[in-house]
């Protein structure tokens, strides 16, 4: 299984779109499948949909096979960020 980084609508958008098609499924298909509209499904492929209610965005996820994880960030010290930032950190 494979772990995908989504850091905004745009990019978890894009994500179920990759994977609808990966699947083979038409938007209808998909929206079928989690009883909401295809406007709805479009709509979150885009990223437009950025006050989604949380149970319809769960729906689509898991309609196509999919599940949401949630995982810790880390802190960065200011100091550690611009070093990376300029070059000097790994």
């Amino acid at each position: 299984m494979s772990r995908e980084e989504v850091r905004n609508e745009i990019e978890f958008g894009a994500r179920l779109q990759a994977r609808r098609r990966a699947l083979g499924l038409t938007q209808a298909e998909v929206a079928e499948r989690a009883s909401v509209s295809r406007a709805f499904v479009i709509n979150l492929e885009s990223g437009g949909h950025t006050r989604a209610e949380f149970g319809r965005v769960l729906a689509v996820v898991r309609a196509l096979d999919l599940v949401i994880a949630l995982n810790e960030t880390q802190p960065v010290a200011f100091d550690d960020a611009l070093a990376r930032l300029l070059g000097g950190g790994s």
